[in-house]
């Protein structure tokens, strides 16, 4: 089986489409779709394995975990390292909690439970691509097990017996059935969690598996050889249209999925033979051979490598794709194929090579968990720095309006470029309500004791003024509550029937509920982003989402809360990243800076405070944007983590101006 040079083939398009999108997503825009390929191959050889003889599990997981765990250790372990020696703390996020997850194969749900988009335009983790390799793991968890309960279903034949066969198939063809129906409604109800979910790409492995029952195995036996090519052939094409005729903003897996899927299958199913042409493709068959390396390694090379190197170009990523190779290439010489093939090893008592596993699996848990401390502690350290900065003179927001001040300066801008573009109100997200949910969360801050009580509510864009209210809630004795959404305003208005506008509507409703049961807030704070449009509702009048939002309101008011409204921020270029990519000090910032008038729109929320007795407008205008441009640093601060969030950095140097603005809103705190 191993030696099916088809199969080789599938292999090394696999990684090297994972690998290109990886490095040139633009030019192999469906790349992503590899990891499919993957798990069909996957599906068939280890059901293939599994069918010609009775499974015992501790073998066949044994054999998994020579084969699997030791090159993923070292990997997993050489990135925890190097990523705390060149990633800044403040651009770690999560390492210890993802490093954990990718060495205990559940990567996928750990990315599922803290809200992940895997074409995220953040720099995600150096782990993020262990998610399939959970996938694959927990397949092989569950996988013999059915493979025993077929066995002994009939009256305890082997499994690869005629009976067993049939049966095989029936239930391989249901489990790829249902799992397939599933991933067809969860990659339209909840995307996100479609992409990484065990249950929405079983279908995938029972796919492979089925074709290991033998089914269409005569069919295939009855066409020439050259008419097997020829059906491998249109197989590898309609991968390569996948590769390069998928996107990112395709729905996938559902439908998408079945380009690879099916590709696949028709190459494994022709069972082609390709000897005679292999010898002059030797290059892809060896691809093929160091295929998991080249996958376990690129992703981190690429990741940390960015923060080794600033500079962009053809030369680096070539570079980066050459120093994933080699490192492939010694991990299969010195790590997969030593271990996989080693007697002494495969002598010893399953306990001892378990207990072998295990140790080497909580050495790494150990080092990450270490280095993640480490990562807080330094990260607390520098909080208590940046929240003493942000009330000194002349720094961020604080520069404007003092004479004393050069509010475009022409030092250096902090935080640093790798940590700006990571700097968030919340970085884990783990108050937000991901895009698809609608579960309420409700974070507190400040004294949770205090009597005076202040609500923050609305989409990202409200949680943008987190850093600077913690600090006035602070400052005055207050205690806080944190509600907000990703991409769904704090609004009533009728939302359209996609899942992102039900789960908004239904969030929506949930939180009046919630909050109604809570006593009543002082204080309401809310924003929203400005340009928030679901779907359907792009042709919507801002008279018709004011009336949403003051709608969301007005329970709060009928309970004496004061709500304040805030004018949602400046929505800079587009081009930003590449700006910052470009501007290594504030010499170069004056290029990311936008007209004000270019910067802003009309916010339905101004309309709807206008409409709305004793509701305040607070417009933070005039700390964003100076003389009609609004620079994309101030203070010595950057002012944006990315076109449209402002920076939890900057945000905290608004803490003075936030409070007093507030105090003459109310008149008086």
């Amino acid at each position: 089986m191993k030696n099916r040079v088809d199969i080789q083939w599938l292999r090394a398009l696999a990684v090297g489409m994972v690998v290109l999108f990886h490095l040139w997503p633009t030019r192999v825009s469906g790349g992503f779709a590899g990891v499919d390929v993957f798990f069909v191959i996957s599906g068939y050889l280890i059901t293939a394995g599994l069918l010609r003889k009775r499974p015992r599990l501790g073998e066949f997981w044994l054999r998994r975990i020579r084969r699997l765990l030791p090159s993923a250790l070292v990997v997993i372990l050489a990135t925890v390292l190097l990523g705390f020696v060149v990633v800044p703390p403040g651009a770690r996020g999560d390492f210890g909690g993802d490093a954990i997850a990718s060495t205990f194969y559940f990567e996928n749900w750990w990315l599922v439970g803290s809200s992940s988009d895997y074409f995220a335009a953040v720099a995600p983790s150096p782990f993020q691509h262990f998610w399939s390799l959970a996938v694959e793991e927990q397949f092989y968890l569950v996988w013999p097990v059915l493979i025993l309960a077929l066995g002994l279903s009939t009256g305890g034949t082997s499994p690869g017996g005629k009976g067993s066969s049939t049966l095989a198939k029936y239930a391989f063809g249901v489990v790829a059935a249902a799992s397939f129906a599933w991933s067809l409604w969860q990659t339209n109800a909840a995307p996100s969690e479609a992409y990484f979910s065990t249950f929405s790409r079983a279908w995938e492995f029972a796919v492979g598996a089925v074709l290991a029952s033998g089914l269409g195995s005569r069919v295939a036996q009855g066409f020439s050889q050259a008419g097997r090519r020829n059906a491998a052939v249109a197989g590898f094409a309609l991968i390569a249209l996948a590769a390069f005729g998928l996107n990112e903003h395709m729905a996938f897996p559902g439908w998408a999925a079945l380009l690879p899927v099916v590709g696949t299958a028709l190459v494994i199913w022709a069972a082609a033979d390709f000897a005679a042409i292999a010898p002059r493709l030797a290059a892809i068959t060896w691809v093929g051979d160091i295929s998991y390396g080249l996958y376990l390694w690129h992703w981190p090379v690429i990741i940390l490598g960015g923060y080794l190197v600033a500079e962009r170009g053809s030369w680096l990523t070539a570079l980066w794709l050459a120093i994933s190779v080699a490192l492939a290439w010694a991990s299969k010489r010195w790590i997969e194929d030593p271990i996989r093939r080693s007697t002494a090893i495969a002598a010893r008592r399953k306990r001892a090579q378990y207990f072998a596993a295990a140790a080497s699996s909580l050495l790494v848990f150990s080092v990450a968990f270490a280095l993640n401390g480490v990562t807080n502690a330094q990260l607390t350290q520098a909080q208590t720095a940046a929240e003493k900065a942000a009330l000194e003179p002349c720094f961020g927001a604080n520069a404007i309006g003092d004479a004393a001040c050069l509010p475009v300066p022409t030092g250096q801008i902090v935080p640093s470029l790798d940590i700006a573009k990571h700097d968030a109100a919340d970085p884990g997200s783990v108050c937000m309500t991901k895009a698809e949910a609608s579960d309420v969360r409700l974070c507190d801050f400040g004294n949770s004791r205090a009597k005076f009580r202040v609500l923050l509510v609305g989409d990202s864009h409200a949680a943008t003024l987190l850093p600077a209210l913690k600090l006035v809630a602070q400052r005055n004795n207050w205690q806080g509550t944190l509600a907000y959404h990703a991409g769904c305003s704090f609004s009533l208005v009728e939302r359209d029937s996609s899942a992102r506008g039900r789960a908004c509507a239904d969030w929506n409703t949930a939180l009046q509920k919630r909050l109604a049961k809570l006593p009543a807030f002082d204080l309401v704070i809310t924003e929203n982003y400005a340009k928030n449009r679901l779907a359907d509702l792009a042709h919507v009048a801002n008279s018709t989402l004011a009336d949403g939002l003051a709608a969301a309101w007005q329970p709060l008011i009928d309970r004496g809360s004061r709500v304040v409204a805030v004018r949602d921020n400046p929505e800079m270029t587009a081009s930003m990243k590449s700006c910052w990519d470009s501007a290594v000090t504030n010499s170069m910032a004056a290029k990311c800076s936008m007209h004000q008038a270019a910067a802003f729109v009309t916010d339905p929320i101004q309309q709807a405070q206008a409409n709305t007795d004793s509701v305040k407008l607070l417009d933070i205008t005039s700390r964003y944007c100076i003389d009609g441009t609004c620079p994309a640093a101030i203070g010595g601060v950057w002012v944006y983590r990315n076109a449209d969030h402002i920076s939890a950095s900057y945000s905290r140097t608004l803490t003075l101006w936030l409070e007093k603005r507030l105090q003459d809103l109310l008149g008086g705190l």
